[in-house]
């Protein structure tokens, strides 16, 4: 009888005696680290903590400029005009001697010409009007005359040196009137301009003068 009432005593007490559970190590090392990464995120956030590398940059900059546009005049008798004039009234024979020329004012760049002269009789003279161009131009296919070279900036050349009335002309051609045009053209020089935009000019005078080089 004893015996058995130590050991319902013994089982009472194990049962009241409260059960302690304790964490483990692993587990306060875990929370630790947590804490301490979040720590640090926040203060990354807040103070702009980066890595560091090795690195470097460069910049650069510039202009690019452009050059003079390309301008081009005509004269007569040296004088820039927009309307020929021609004094006097003519007789067969007379011969007007003032050249027409063509003119690139100061700060132009280098270009090519090329003109066209139209000379209409509209009231059905007999015999037209003459105009003598130098040899310096050449005469292409499409009715323009191709100056034979390159100008500069204050250089002029001689397109018409002189115009004469044909001494063929009569009576019955009296009072008439011939209307002059001429047309003039110029383009850059540089980077073959003329040999892209003057589809209709000889051949020979591109590849002499239209492409940018002087052959």
């Amino acid at each position: 009888m004893e015996n058995n009432k130590k050991t319902t005593d013994l089982e009472k007490q194990q049962k009241a005696t409260p059960v302690v559970k304790t964490k483990s190590k692993k587990s306060k090392g875990t929370t630790l680290a947590i804490v301490a990464l979040s720590v640090l995120l926040c203060l990354s956030l807040v103070f702009g903590i980066t890595a560091a590398f090795f690195s470097a940059g460069a910049n650069a900059t510039g202009n690019i400029t452009l050059g003079d546009p390309v301008n081009v005049q005509i004269t007569q008798g040296g004088t820039a005009v927009t309307t020929l004039t021609f004094t006097g009234s003519a007789m067969p024979g007379t011969v007007y001697s003032q050249p027409i020329a063509v003119k690139l004012p100061d700060s132009t760049s280098d270009a090519v010409i090329r003109g066209k002269l139209t000379i209409t009789n509209s009231d059905t003279a007999a015999t037209n009007v003459e105009a003598a161009t130098p040899a310096t131009w050449q005469k292409g296919t499409d009715d323009y005359y191709y100056y034979k070279g390159k100008m500069v900036a204050g250089e002029s050349q001689d397109f018409v040196t002189s115009i004469t009335v044909p001494k063929s002309l009569e009576n019955a051609d009296a009072n008439k009137t011939f209307a002059l045009s001429i047309q003039i053209e110029a383009i850059q020089f540089a980077n073959g301009a003329a040999a892209e935009v003057w589809t209709t000019a000889p051949s020979d005078w591109v590849t002499s003068y239209g492409s940018g080089t002087i052959a």
